[in-house]
């Protein structure tokens, strides 16, 4: 296994242009499935996403739960046109809350919320202790977080092997990106140390597919 190598932790310009215009319906089908396999979103009626990006899983959180609120942020000023764009067109507009800001920045307030989501934003982050302190800060007492992000592979040719057989027909954007990330995410030793070192105890880790975990629990005081 090779040393995780860090990429830019903020998507804009083209990268958001690529990001936006591909195809992730099999993945983002996939977190919204496992929400509800899980019952993440029993009782649920706020759902903050970090890291929202184009609002295209909250937008299918949204029609699989439609009673819930959803409030994200982003660090990336062009994925938010995207996501308002997107949001308009689907008639979703004060179902969801977006916001301009980072991790560590204070958007939430003392704001609380049923379920906290994240999807690929983990493997931009260098300090990840940020990352799971705000878990921690916005998720309600009983409430319950869930995370979907990529798993670095054990060498780089399996890096490369994995762009060919998801990415072959994206652009070339995509592909130099979705490589980058491979190599940027974090192995499942190093979340469970993560996790373990912020004090979130209430855990469940598992891999889902050959480059993808998921994370889920309930936090308690």
């Amino acid at each position: 296994m090779f040393k995780r190598i860090p990429e830019k932790e903020i998507m804009e310009g083209e990268q958001a242009t690529a990001y936006s215009n591909a195809d992730f319906s099999e993945p983002h089908n996939l977190f919204v499935e496992l929400i509800s396999k899980l019952s993440m979103s029993r009782e649920c009626s706020t759902i903050l996403d970090i890291g929202i990006g184009d609002a295209d899983i909250a937008i299918r959180l949204l029609k699989r739960f439609p009673k819930v609120h959803i409030t994200g942020f982003d660090g990336s000023l062009t994925m938010l046109k995207y996501a308002e764009d997107k949001i308009n067109k689907n008639q979703l507009a004060g179902k969801i809350d977006c916001r301009h800001g980072f991790i560590g920045d204070d958007l939430i307030n003392d704001e609380k919320f049923d379920l906290v989501v994240s999807n690929s934003v983990l493997h931009h982050i260098k300090q990840t202790q940020s990352f799971w302190r705000l878990i921690k800060k916005a998720t309600k007492e009983g409430g319950k977080f869930f995370i979907m992000d990529l798993l670095r592979p054990n060498s780089v040719d399996a890096a490369v092997a994995l762009v060919e057989q998801y990415a072959s027909d994206e652009s070339a954007q995509l592909k130099k990106d979705f490589y980058n990330s491979l190599l940027a995410a974090y192995n499942l030793n190093e979340i469970e140390e993560q996790l373990q070192e912020n004090s979130i105890l209430d855990f469940n880790i598992q891999q889902i597919t050959d480059r993808h975990f998921i994370v889920f629990g309930s936090m308690f005081a």
